[in-house]
């Protein structure tokens, strides 16, 4: 009898426990837009920053001062290659009166950011954690390289730290958000060949809404 009582009130503590816990919890859904600058460090590369548009969802969970987020962000952006490319990879050009031109390629990739959210004050948070991205798209707009042969390798893995700003409280009304973030990539892009190092290093800002 003493034993189904302690169960029963456990069971009983436990659903009031859960209860509790999901109900303070603010679960948020959203879309944002905004601007990356992205430079890709590497041999054979011009080390400067392009800037594209970037656009997706997010949907994050918080508590009272922590958080998680997951978002899906549509990116795109291009990388323009130097003098050396040429002597670092001619045997992969169409064509060798094109020695001396230089290559520009556009890419769109696909990205899936986990991020935990730190609050320092409910509107102002502090966002880390890590990213994977997916290449679903690249050109050779200057026609340089072989049918076939990609530059950049199809999945890369990096890490993220930001801020948040976000206008409203907890309550379930419509809020305007905004932030910044850099991204570091972590391993190398280059699909040509494991020779030379390619990495990416990206600043995004954005705007976006939630309820």
């Amino acid at each position: 009898m003493k034993n189904r009582f302690l169960l029963k009130s456990s069971l009983l503590f436990t659903f009031i426990f859960s209860t509790y816990f999901v109900c303070a919890l603010d679960l948020s859904f959203g879309v944002k837009g905004g601007l990356q600058a992205q430079k890709m460090n590497g041999d054979g590369l011009k080390n400067t920053y392009s800037t594209g548009p970037l656009a997706g969802a997010f949907v994050n969970l918080n508590k009272h001062r922590i958080g998680i987020q997951l978002e899906s962000i549509w990116t795109q952006n291009e990388i323009t290659t130097d003098s050396s490319f040429y002597g670092l990879y001619k045997q992969y050009y169409k064509r060798i009166n094109d020695s001396l031109k230089v290559g520009n390629f556009r890419f769109q990739t696909i990205s899936l950011p986990i991020l935990l959210n730190i609050k320092l004050t409910q509107k102002f948070w502090l966002q880390l954690g890590p990213q994977y991205s997916s290449n679903v798209s690249i050109v050779d707009k200057s026609d340089l390289i072989e049918s076939g042969k990609k530059i950049l390798k199809n999945n890369n893995y990096n890490l993220i730290g930001g801020f948040w700003y976000q206008t409203g409280g907890q309550s379930h009304s419509l809020k305007l958000n905004m932030g910044a973030r850099i991204i570091v990539g972590l391993n190398n892009i280059n699909t040509i060949n494991t020779y030379e190092v390619w990495t990416n290093q990206i600043f995004q800002v954005h705007l976006g809404i939630s309820y």
